[in-house]
């Protein structure tokens, strides 16, 4: 008995040291188990996290959205084998329109909106494009229940969310990973991360867990956060 209660001691020591960071992968596994998932990219650059994703799970029906036609057509071969695929080149928002778009040197930081001065080898903007930009609700019109979506949109990440407003409301969406930016981040955009929590609370999904936190002197610059529909 005095050994179990050592023992449970050191667990329990073990487990709040390790507690500061959320183990992404550990997550997603309790989450979707070992079933085949719908899985929707927006924002998926060069497919990093899709790669990350079909590493560690089954995907029966993936849905793209990247903006960069370079980069969408690069994307072509990654979702080769799966199932029902496919692959969206225009941007999301909450308006149907064309807007210009920074094409940074460094692909995965191009955004609708310029940067603040916070990390200078990041920002140099190669050119401006003009981009196509639709609405999650008028793509997703059939009920499609989706396991997991994980959104990157560099600063645009409310303004999509606000176009899936008829998905969230019929808790179609299980699982939701938000790039959540702070002031710091990016010039003239027009939310915070608190109204992001505050609109995705109005359809009752939760916040989470969070993970890769990114600081700059101190600062939060940007993190990942997970949310959930509990009911």
């Amino acid at each position: 008995m005095q050994f179990l209660k050592y023992y449970q001691k050191i667990d329990d020591a073990i487990s709040y040291l390790l507690s500061s960071v959320s183990n992404e992968k550990k997550l997603l596994k309790d989450f979707l188990g070992k079933k085949e998932i719908t899985y929707v990219d927006i924002g998926t650059n060069v497919g990093n996290y899709l790669d990350f994703v079909k590493k560690n799970f089954k995907i029966k029906q993936v849905y793209c959205f990247e903006p960069i036609e370079s980069l969408a057509k690069q994307l072509e071969e990654k979702i080769l084998g799966i199932k029902k695929s496919k692959i969206f080149n225009y941007a999301l928002s909450n308006k149907i329109s064309n807007k210009k778009f920074f094409l940074y040197d460094i692909p995965s930081q191009s955004s609708f909106y310029k940067q603040n001065d916070t990390y200078t080898s990041v920002q140099k903007i190669k050119k401006k494009i003009n981009v196509k930009i639709n609405i999650f609700d008028k793509i997703f019109t059939n009920n499609l229940k989706i396991d997991f979506c994980k959104i990157d949109a560099q600063g645009e990440d409310y303004n999509i969310l606000r176009g899936m407003e008829k998905n969230l409301k019929k808790r179609n969406i299980k699982l939701l990973k938000v790039e959540l930016c702070f002031p710091l981040m990016h010039k003239n955009v027009n939310c915070t991360y608190l109204d992001i929590l505050n609109y995705l609370k109005r359809f009752d999904y939760d916040l989470f867990s969070i993970s890769k936190i990114k600081y700059k002197n101190n600062e939060i610059l940007f993190m990942d956060a997970f949310f959930i529909n509990r009911k």
